[in-house]
């Protein structure tokens, strides 16, 4: 019998898995997958640095090509280009934190999967789990089917639920819960060509395009490619006679900030759809189980939180576990539950109230009075789990943008009826047809 099976492979699976096994436990990781495979959630965190050092993969990180850029901040700016802010973490953090990357997800999450096999997991390709039984105290029962469609059966002391938004062990048990108010879809691509890109230190900075109703990413993966994408609200979408591919591609038509960057710009793949986001369990852990990454929960992709959050919680659970299957004591994995619960509560706080009108206005014109801007790009960089430094001021943050909805003398009124916008977008097509 095993000690642990991961199920997925990904950022989150990959940490865990290799956490683990140089931990010196008997772990098998299943992967549905063949890897490499296209994936987004290209832009990463400067706390993922930390776990980089740990998972002693940053100098290949940097030296194989999966990282494509330094990422020294982010940008947000509004559709019609009128109004930007660009956070930069040097500012703001430490020298360790001071920059991330921009990656080639396919490449770097090969070189997650094949780091775990280095640090001795049985890493399993193209296997897909298909039943789990949780029902035994302390022993879990897996079936799965491999690459040549043959029956494969594990049994584990511990299972690590890392199979991202299909969440095997939370769908199961009905833990679920999805964030009504953040019903999203994201559509995205990658384009080539793509004009007045930054330069210097904020070349590969993520660029956030902000509409009236939506808002587009920017995320640089080489000199040439660009990954850019939508997110939008999925009723909005799923009640249109408009493909998504279709709205993608109108909505950079009649945004100013991108009409001019994309004028001359060649999509060089297929248009994706993400629809299933936004969501959180209310439980994670069990005695026998734990569930880390987008399996835990997912969090619009506003602030680049996924692959921080995937490899962040691979990094706790595999102390918890370790914790469990050497002592049988649930404290560590007690702890997660609260750890994971209270991180994605200020994560979604802030999330809500990023789509109102009075919260951007404040956020795109940040005032160096009220001491904002640390704790602002603290949590930009995925400063959440740790530190209680500076949370008053985030609740500060916060109240300045309720005194803005009122008053408006926190900062400049931005038009924003006249920014373009996804449903003003898909009624004139209606009333067109």
């Amino acid at each position: 019998m095993l000690d642990v099976v991961v199920i997925g492979g990904g950022p989150a699976g990959s940490t865990t898995a290799t956490l683990l096994a140089k931990k010196g436990f008997s772990v098998a990781l299943l992967e549905r997958d063949q890897f490499p495979r296209f994936q987004i959630g290209e832009s990463l965190l400067p706390f993922n640095n930390d776990l980089f050092d740990q998972l002693g993969v940053r100098e290949q990180l940097e030296s194989t090509g999966a990282a494509s850029f330094p990422k020294h901040g982010a940008e947000f700016v509004t559709g019609d280009g009128k109004v930007s802010y660009v956070f930069r973490f040097a500012r703001h953090l430490s020298a360790a934190h001071s920059r991330s990357y921009q990656v080639k997800r396919a490449e770097f999450d090969h070189l997650l999967l094949r780091n775990a096999m280095a640090a001795g997991a049985d890493v399993r390709q193209r296997t897909a789990v298909c039943d789990i039984d949780l029902s035994a105290r302390d022993r879990v029962s897996i079936s799965a089917i491999d690459s040549e469609g043959k029956s494969q059966r594990f049994e584990s002391r511990f299972v690590i639920d890392a199979s991202g938004h299909g969440a095997l062990i939370g769908t199961r048990l009905g833990e679920k819960r999805e964030e009504a108010s953040l019903r999203k879809i994201a559509i995205f691509a990658h384009y080539s060509n793509l004009k007045d890109r930054p330069e210097g230190l904020d070349a590969g900075n993520t660029v956030i395009v902000i509409l009236r109703d939506a808002w587009f990413w920017l995320i640089p993966l080489s000199s040439e490619v660009t990954s850019v994408g939508l997110v939008v609200d999925r009723d909005l979408v799923t009640g249109a006679s408009v493909a998504p591919a279709q709205l993608l591609e109108r909505m950079i038509r009649e945004t100013p900030f991108l009409t001019t960057r994309m004028a001359e710009a060649t999509r060089v793949t297929d248009i994706y759809v993400r629809k299933d986001f936004s969501y959180r369990m209310s439980r994670v852990v069990g005695r026998n189980f734990a569930m880390v990454g987008d399996a835990a929960g997912f969090i619009d992709p506003i602030f680049s939180t996924g692959v921080f959050m995937a490899m962040k919680t691979g990094q706790i659970v595999a102390d918890a576990a370790e914790s469990r299957l050497r002592t049988g004591s649930m404290r560590m994995l007690k702890t997660y539950q609260k750890s994971h619960s209270a991180a994605l509560r200020r994560y979604f706080r802030f999330i809500h109230r990023f789509y109102r009108r009075e919260f951007l206005e404040v956020f795109l014109q940040p005032a160096e009075r009220f001491g904002l801007l640390p704790i602002i790009v603290s949590l930009l960089a995925g400063d959440v789990f740790e530190s209680k430094r500076g949370r008053w001021r985030l609740f500060l943050f916060l109240a300045l943008t309720q005194i803005q909805k009122r008053k408006a003398i926190i900062a400049r009124p931005i038009p924003w009826d006249t920014l373009p916008g996804a449903r003003r977008s898909l009624i004139s097509e209606e009333s067109f047809v």
